[in-house]
Order: structure tokens, then sequence, then C-alpha cells
């Protein structure tokens, strides 16, 4: 039993970090793809102390999730939502990526930049289990609905078919997202019309569960090792991310 959990050259096993992860592209994909795997991969090959394993949850289960351990670490996340709120056990290392979240409308003839001046009288779309900050990042279905006439789907891309299809005049998708999409469906470009205004801007951080496997100040400094030697900064590139 010893021996089986030994590493060939002697070292003791790995310890698991399990990583949590709900659709969230370009950093959790549907299909299962995604920047945080790759993120994953690099910490992986970095070192040989913690083996960091994706685990998926669901966006609005997240924190009960995280409460009965179903998970150590969750990468893309931010204080303000809720886990603040809820005075959550967890800690969050330093920011390690900036983007944010941009309103996007069919574009038509004299239609400009003060058509997002304001959002009253709108039919907007988002995604379900998000944060938004012009809701105050409450992210409860009934308050969006009642309050902002929002419906809530599944993903960034039914959300901007809908704009498309002219069944809702502002859909809010993060950025990296918006510049990926256009990136595989150039003909989208002329038909979009992107605000200039951020609904809310990311500070992307890790959440690191307290008396996990994973202290955050390791976790930290591993972050900070990739970010020296232009491992993130690639992984950005490849996924897409303008920054």
């Amino acid at each position: 039993m010893l021996l089986g959990m030994m590493a060939a050259d002697g070292a003791p096993a790995a310890q698991l970090v399990k990583v949590g992860g709900y659709e969230f592209p370009p950093f959790v994909e549907a299909d299962g793809k995604g920047l945080v795997h790759d993120v994953i991969a690099a910490l992986n090959a970095a070192q040989t102390a913690y083996e960091f394993r994706f685990v998926p949850v669901a966006a609005r289960r997240r924190y009960a999730d995280l409460a009965d351990a179903r998970f150590d670490v969750m990468f893309f996340e931010s204080p303000d939502w809720e886990w603040t709120q809820r005075q959550a056990a967890v800690d969050f290392t330093a920011e390690f990526l900036q983007g944010g979240e941009v309103f996007v409308a069919q574009a038509r003839p004299g239609r400009g930049q003060d058509f997002f001046a304001s959002l009253t009288g709108k039919r907007l779309v988002g995604i379900l289990g998000y944060h938004y900050g012009f809701a105050d990042f409450n992210a409860d279905p009934e308050r969006l609905a009642r309050d902002w006439g929002m419906k809530l789907v599944a993903n960034h891309k039914s959300s901007i078919d809908m704009v498309l299809a002219d069944r809702a005049d502002l859909a809010v998708v993060t950025d990296s997202y918006l510049w990926a999409y256009l990136s595989k469906v150039p003909e989208a470009r002329e038909k979009l019309l992107v605000s200039d205004r951020f609904d809310q801007v990311y500070r992307h951080r890790a959440l690191v569960r307290r008396l996990g496997p994973i202290d955050v100040k390791i976790l930290d400094g591993l972050l900070a090792r990739l970010e020296r030697d232009g491992t993130l900064a690639r992984t950005w590139r490849q996924g897409g991310i303008v920054r």
C-alpha cells in the first residue's frame, strides 16, 4: 500500500487539487475545453507536488459545492460574485487577467453608442447564474426578470443569436468570448454593434478553499511563475483573448 502511494522515483504522490468550473466561455466551454484546461495543464507541467484536476460544477450551485468541498480551487472568479456577501471560507490570489462584459445589439442605420446609454425599456438577455453590474451583481433569476425584464439562457451564443433574430435588443457577453466568436464568424461583425461601455470589468483571480489541499500563497507563487516565463500570456493569445 505504501509503495502504491509513492511515485516511481520514490517521491510522495502528488496532492490532488480539484479545480471547479462552470460553463463560462472561453474559460470553460460546453464541450469540455477552454482556457481553464490550458491553465491546469501548465500548472501540472510546472511542478510535481500537486495534481490539478478539473471538476465540472453548475454556476448557481458553486457556493454549495464549495461548502461541500466538491472543489478546492476555481479560476477566473471574483470576490464580487457573492463570495464576499456569503462570507465564504475562501481566499483569492492576486489578479492575473483582466477583461469585462459588453453589450451587443443589432447594427442598424443611425444606431450608435447612444443606444447603450439606457437599459430602460429594452429587451435584455443574459446567462443563467451570471452576475451583472447593472443589477448590483444579484444573480437571482426572478429579480432579473422582475426588475429588468431579462431573459436568461444557457450560453453566450444563444444570447447573440437572440439579438440577431430580433428576439432581444441587448445581450451582455464577455469581451473575450465576443472576440473569439467574431474570429470564427466574421460575417457577424457587420451585423452587431458592440458597446464601448462595459457592464463590469473583470479582475480575474483564483479562488482557494480554506483548509483545502493547497494554500493561496502557494497557488499565487505558481501563477506568478507562469506569468514570468510567458506561459500565461501565450495561453491568453492562443485562446483569442485581446489584452
